[in-house]
């Protein structure tokens, strides 16, 4: 079964930026995505071919590497319209999460690449790290920004950046909301002075971890390591409270306490333990909101977690890392694409809640694997009812139909 169309859904999803793209580029923009939720993941260009039919692998690697059309640019623009598609309340917070993930490539010669150190696998490797950028609204994750880092052996001194200045970079850029809230979610990592100050120039709440060898001040008291002062400041000024969990509640102990930060200035720190885990599990929270109470500080920052979810649906099922192309350019559209598939199946769950349900604090969208079975399946429909709406006897359709889904598989036409 071919699909020669770009099918509804995703034309609603994409029609402004089909006029800002040239139709072969629409064209091939259409039928990467469709092939992407087909598949699963996209890696080898050659397997993108084989199931676009008519589509020669050089004309697919031309648009990847060779075609100048701004990823990034049409993956901001698309989030901010799902944002105002769910009509946000005066009021209601809006949350951006920063992180990086790492991608292992056995390749020699890809651009950029790097020696760097695998969490996962706990050692060295050579890959490229994926700066990202996630928005959080309504317990909606939407891919923000997938930039690459670049390494100072690969652009030399005048154009490295850091990744902490990357991250500063996409805050000061981020686009304030009319009449929405925004907090910035960061870990220990891009707890920097150029990070928070970005935060500050734009009036925003941040929320981080401290590690352990950074100095802290209390209010009244002296200079110390965090690692020296946390466990008696627990024992002596915590508080057992019950948060909320995604299976019930549980019980935490927590202390809050105001004062200065090393290298980055007046900061409310809580400090976070459960009843029976070990003293080297104590999480450090450290925020500019010093009139958020405890509790909410900690409840805010677990959201952080979104993009960590993010991480495991991009990586792990519409293969992020997958990519088998060398240059630059290529690398960027590649994962962009791969963040503009996760944004046409998360409209397409949206589309399936129910209008009220989509006012809540709280969506709850069904699993990516669910939601890729759903548009597999609307896909197929729309396809078989193309080629059945010319039959008129009913009951040859229906038999058409049933012996069209056993043994036709979908293919996207060029």
């Amino acid at each position: 079964m071919i699909i020669d169309r770009c099918p509804k859904s995703l034309q609603w999803l994409l029609v402004r930026e089909r006029a800002e793209l040239t139709k072969p580029q629409f064209g091939r923009l259409w039928m990467i995505v469709v092939a992407w939720v087909l598949t699963g993941r996209v890696g080898k260009i050659i397997h993108l071919a084989l199931h676009c039919c008519r589509g020669h692998r050089t004309s697919f690697s031309s648009f990847l590497t060779r075609s100048r059309w701004d990823a990034g640019l049409v993956l901001r623009q698309l989030v901010l319209r799902e944002i105002r598609r769910l009509r946000p309340r005066r009021g209601e917070m809006i949350e951006v999460l920063i992180d990086d993930t790492r991608n292992a490539k056995r390749g020699r010669q890809m651009a950029a690449l790097s020696k760097i150190w695998d969490h996962t696998a706990q050692c060295f490797v050579r890959g490229h790290i994926i700066v990202t950028a996630a928005v959080r609204f309504r317990g909606v994750i939407w891919p923000w920004q997938l930039d690459l880092w670049l390494p100072q052996s690969y652009t030399g001194k005048k154009r490295y950046r850091k990744m902490t200045e990357m991250a500063a970079q996409c805050i000061r850029q981020f686009p304030a909301m009319k009449g929405l809230k925004t907090r910035i979610l960061f870990d220990a990592f891009y707890l920097s002075p150029v990070v928070t100050q970005a935060c500050a120039a734009r009036g925003w709440e941040w929320f981080s971890v401290a590690a352990r060898n950074r100095t802290f001040t209390p209010t009244g008291g002296h200079k110390r390591k965090l690692a020296d002062w946390v466990k008696g400041y627990l024992q002596h000024h915590g508080q057992r409270v019950r948060m909320r969990r995604s299976r019930g509640w549980t019980w935490m102990r927590i202390a809050g306490a105001d004062g200065h930060l090393g290298r980055i200035g007046t900061v409310r720190l809580v400090i976070s333990k459960r009843p029976k885990d070990l003293w080297k599990n104590v999480a450090v929270f450290a925020t500019n909101a010093t009139s958020l109470p405890a509790r909410d500080i900690v409840a805010t920052y677990e959201h952080r977690w979104g993009i960590e979810t993010l991480f495991k649906e991009l990586k792990g099922t519409l293969g992020l890392g997958a990519y088998q192309v060398l240059n630059e350019n290529g690398i960027r559209h590649h994962l962009h694409l791969c963040g503009l598939t996760l944004i046409w199946l998360t409209r397409h769950g949206l589309d399936a809640v129910d209008a009220n349900a989509r006012k809540a604090k709280e969506l709850s969208l069904p699993p990516l694997v669910q939601r890729l079975r759903a548009l597999r399946e609307q896909l197929r429909n729309e396809r078989l009812h193309r080629l059945l709406q010319r039959t008129r006897s009913k009951p040859l359709r229906r038999k058409l139909k049933t012996c069209l889904r056993q043994v036709l598989p979908i293919t996207v036409a060029a």
